[in-house]
């Protein structure tokens, strides 16, 4: 597993220069910035021997643009729900497990005060939430990293013999598949369901979201909505 912790936003020098220490601590392979409002400069002071991290930082203007080589994107969050698609969410040892089957993968952290928006929480294949207490649900963003990193870390070296994954051009024709086939269905919006079929098929393995491909895209041909999964495949690619 090939590694990129990316901070969205980041507002503090003090949090951003603890993270990159924790990018040192658990041997994270690149440390990426979206729009930084902090100091980089101010923040080498908080981050001891990450120090060299900060120096070396990618920078990117724009989530996009920061996950568009890896094979699974995780976002972090405080909020989920079971009744929106798009907060449903896994646990650290959850994500761990997916991030294990996978050759590059982004954490990704939100703002210290706002979090992620729910645009780039759509970017992402998964949303992970730390289990706290209903009392004060919301962790500070770089003890929310150190705990999310461990947990990746101690999957990355248990070399357990996991399913393969599927790739990302399955996960995109499967989502844009679902979508056709919802649009031409219900001649309602098919985002929401194109995110969930989304979610689902990143957690299956090689095998069973080939299946769930051949269905939907048979589907397709069938009803003839295969040129709107086609138009749909190149707005997600």
């Amino acid at each position: 597993m090939w590694l990129r912790l990316v901070m969205v936003g980041p507002e503090g020098p003090v949090n951003l220069g603890y993270v990159a220490r924790l990018a040192e601590n658990f041997e994270v392979d690149e440390l990426a910035l979206v729009s930084p409002q902090a100091s980089i400069a101010e923040s080498l002071r908080w981050a001891a021997r990450g120090s060299s991290r900060l120096l070396d930082v990618a920078v990117y203007p724009s989530l996009s643009e920061a996950l568009k080589d890896v094979d699974l994107s995780i976002c972090t969050s405080d909020e989920s729900s079971a009744r929106d698609v798009l907060r449903t969410a896994v646990t650290p040892e959850e994500a761990a497990a997916e991030a294990a089957r996978r050759g590059r993968v982004a954490v990704v952290l939100g703002r210290e005060s706002v979090g992620l928006t729910r645009d780039e929480l759509s970017l992402c294949d998964l949303l992970c939430t730390i289990p706290a207490s209903s009392r004060y649900t919301a962790l500070n963003v770089s003890n929310a990293a150190a705990i999310v990193l461990y947990e990746l870390y101690k999957a990355a070296r248990s070399q357990r013999r996991l399913a393969e994954p599927p790739s990302k051009d399955v996960v995109r024709l499967t989502e844009a598949y679902a979508r056709a086939l919802y649009e031409h269905l219900s001649r309602g919006p098919s985002e929401e369901v194109g995110l969930a079929l989304r979610k689902l098929v990143s957690r299956a393995s090689s095998a069973e979201a080939s299946a769930v491909l051949r269905v939907l895209s048979r589907a397709c041909a069938a009803l003839g909505c295969k040129g709107r999964a086609e138009e749909l495949l190149a707005e997600l690619s």
